[in-house]
């Protein structure tokens, strides 16, 4: 994988420091492969658009923890399925057809453990959220190694405008990066994401 690429800050919605330096686009071939279906049918009314994949951790982290890449694909590739069959066959769906921009924040650790937020610029409708967790959740994660790997996917539901936010910062994630800045000494780094996901992945 290549050197992670600095995101510019954002003139509005700007980032938490947390991923300032961190959110990075996934490589070029791997996110034309996720993507191009769903660009190829941008015209037609579609459940879920996939904008983009968002890496949360360095690129150094993410080669020691991904022992393989065309797994990680295929992994990326099953959610978006069980997204868009969330979504799609969300009861009550005329009602819960909201038009929303976010991200689905996902980390795996080893042991084929998986853990899903979802954080859209909207409050969804609860039966989506339930559904999409449910879905989203049930999908066998790829192998990780030596700790979680984070990462999001960019993302709108029914024709929803793309989210002007870089990166995803999901309120259980915020509580616990501000707890954590409060016991920390003055001027201490913020907590790297994948030690952020741990302490709270049993919440």
């Amino acid at each position: 994988m290549g050197g992670p690429a600095r995101a510019r800050p954002a003139t509005r919605a700007r980032p938490c420091a947390l991923f300032r330096d961190e959110a990075v686009p996934l490589m070029r071939w791997l996110v034309a492969l996720l993507l191009g279906p769903v660009l190829a049918a941008a015209h037609a009314s579609e459940p879920v658009t996939n904008f983009n994949v968002v890496l949360l951790q360095p690129s150094a982290v993410l080669e020691a923890r991904v022992a393989s890449v065309d797994a990680l694909a295929e992994y990326i590739k099953a959610v978006q399925g069980a997204l868009r069959e969330a979504v799609a066959g969300s009861e009550a769906q005329e009602r819960t057809r909201q038009s929303v921009g976010g991200f689905i924040v996902l980390a795996v650790r080893p042991g084929l453990q998986s853990r899903v937020w979802i954080d859209f610029d909207q409050l969804l409708d609860l039966e989506v959220r339930k559904q999409i967790a449910l879905k989203v959740g049930a999908v066998k994660p790829f192998e990780a190694r030596e700790g979680p790997v984070v990462f999001a996917l960019k993302v709108a539901l029914w024709d929803g405008k793309e989210s002007k936010r870089i990166a995803p910062l999901p309120a259980e994630w915020k509580r616990s990066a501000a707890a954590a800045s409060g016991a920390a000494a003055p001027g201490a780094a913020p907590p790297e994401v994948g030690a952020l996901v741990e302490s709270i992945w049993n919440d």
